[in-house]
C-alpha cells in the first residue's frame, strides 16, 4: 500500500527544483560569457556579478535542506538577484556583454525572479510579510 501524496508538499518540491535545475543552467552560462569579457572588467564587474550568481547557487541549495531558513534565505535570493540585473545593464551600458548576451541574462533572471517568488507563495510568504510557523 502507498502512501497518500501531499499535494503541497510535492508541488513545493517541484518549485524548488526547477528554480535549481533553471538556475544551473544560467550559472553556467554566465560564466562562460563573463570569461570572455576583457581584463579590465574582470577584477571589477565580471568578479562581483560571478560572485552573486554563486552565492544565489549556494543560498537555493540551503534553502532547499533547510527548511527553517528557508524564507530569509529567499529573500536575500531576491536581493541577490535585484543587484545582478543592475550589474547586467552595467555591462551592457560598458558594451561588455553583447545585445543578444543581455537579453538573454535578463529573461534568465527574469524567469528564475518569478519561480523564486512561486517558491515564496507555495511556502505561505506574503508581500512585506514574514511567513507562518506552520509553513516556515
Amino acid at each position: 500500500m502507498s502512501t497518500p501524496l501531499d499535494r503541497a508538499a510535492a508541488a513545493v518540491a517541484g518549485v524548488d527544483l526547477r528554480i535549481l535545475q533553471h538556475w544551473e543552467s544560467f550559472c553556467g552560462w554566465l560564466l562562460l560569457q563573463t570569461a570572455k569579457w576583457p581584463k579590465s572588467a574582470r577584477f571589477t564587474l565580471t568578479q562581483r556579478l560571478e560572485n552573486h550568481a554563486l552565492d544565489v547557487t549556494e543560498m537555493l541549495v540551503t534553502a532547499r535542506y533547510e527548511p527553517q531558513q528557508r524564507p530569509s534565505l529567499l529573500r536575500s535570493v531576491n536581493l541577490r538577484l535585484e543587484r545582478m540585473r543592475f550589474l547586467c545593464r552595467l555591462a551592457r551600458a560598458g558594451q561588455l556583454a553583447t545585445p543578444a548576451a543581455f537579453e538573454r541574462a535578463c529573461r534568465d533572471l527574469d524567469d528564475c525572479g518569478r519561480m523564486l517568488h512561486g517558491w515564496r507563495v507555495a511556502i505561505g510568504e506574503r508581500r512585506g510579510t514574514p511567513p507562518t510557523e506552520a509553513h516556515a
